[in-house]
């Protein structure tokens, strides 16, 4: 059986144990997503379940568990967002050595493109409503210092060219010298508030993994952004959006290469950032 089987089976099994404890029988588990996470429809019931499959990070259940709060505070607060789990406790559960968390199943036709200016404008309502959360969240920079852990690690990253990993780790110390000497104005922000990463819904459109939720300048946000979502924002600082554009992709390309065949998708932005990087054309 390959990794990706054992994974996917691994994940069905721990979210059906949980479904199990509180009395959901007779499902049938279907895979929607396995790009970073896991994530389980628990068809027939209208729950989804995000398994805590990734290699990287903090542990799971701490993530999730920020994630799940972040959430809560944010739908309680009518942003536009996708709701954890409301009859059943969200969670984090630990199953089948697994950590998860259940999710409303927000319908929505994945065919259907996202407006990047409504993304933008739905995107500034759940900002409003992430100022007042009073959790502790890390600081935007602490994932590029993650990354920066594997990247000096060269076992960490098998199936990237040495050529590539040096030039990656020359502007991995670029980019840390310039973004540690500026001053930032945080706030709380999404974290991974790219495109992908909204739903539209027949009620409209609905943000939802605040797995990255930091404090951080906006900029951190919109450098996941094309321009025509940036340009709803005012007062952006367009050098700050460059280098955090760049940093973003640095990101992904180094989280991506370090396991590029856990889903096409995966694959094709590791290649894609690569290249952007070294064309220095990063921006969307």
């Amino acid at each position: 059986m390959s990794e990706q089987s054992t994974r996917r089976e691994r994940a069905v099994a721990a979210a059906a144990e949980v479904a199990g404890r509180y009395g959901l029988a007779g499902l049938q588990p279907v895979v929607l997503q396995d790009w970073n996470n896991t994530i389980v429809r628990l068809a027939p019931a209208p729950l989804v379940a995000k398994v805590s499959t990734s290699p990287l990070g903090q542990s799971g259940s701490r993530k999730l568990g920020r994630e799940v709060a972040v959430a809560e505070h944010l739908y309680s607060a009518g942003a536009p967002v996708v709701s954890p789990a409301r009859d059943l406790p969200p969670g984090p559960h630990e199953a089948a050595g697994l950590t998860l968390s259940l999710w409303e199943l927000c319908r929505h036709d994945p065919e259907t493109a996202v407006d990047e200016r409504g993304a933008a404008e739905a995107l500034k309502s759940v900002l409003a409503a992430l100022a007042t959360y009073r959790g502790e969240l890390p600081v935007f920079t602490d994932q590029l210092e993650e990354v920066g852990a594997v990247l000096a690690d060269p076992s960490r990253l098998p199936q990237l060219a040495e050529d590539d990993r040096a030039f990656l780790l020359q502007a991995y110390g670029e980019l840390s010298g310039t973004l540690a000497g500026r001053r930032w104005d945080e706030r709380p922000l999404h974290g991974e508030a790219h495109l992908g990463n909204v739903l539209a819904t027949p009620s409209g459109l609905r943000w939802l993994d605040f797995e990255s939720t930091c404090r951080g300048p906006v900029e951190w946000d919109l450098s996941a952004l094309p321009q025509a979502a940036v340009c709803v924002f005012a007062g952006v600082d367009p050098e700050a959006l460059s280098q955090l554009r760049r940093a973003r992709s640095l990101c992904v390309a180094i989280w991506c290469w370090f396991q590029p065949d856990r889903a096409p998708e995966v694959r094709e932005a590791a290649e894609l950032h690569l290249r952007r990087l070294r064309a220095g054309t990063t921006g969307s």
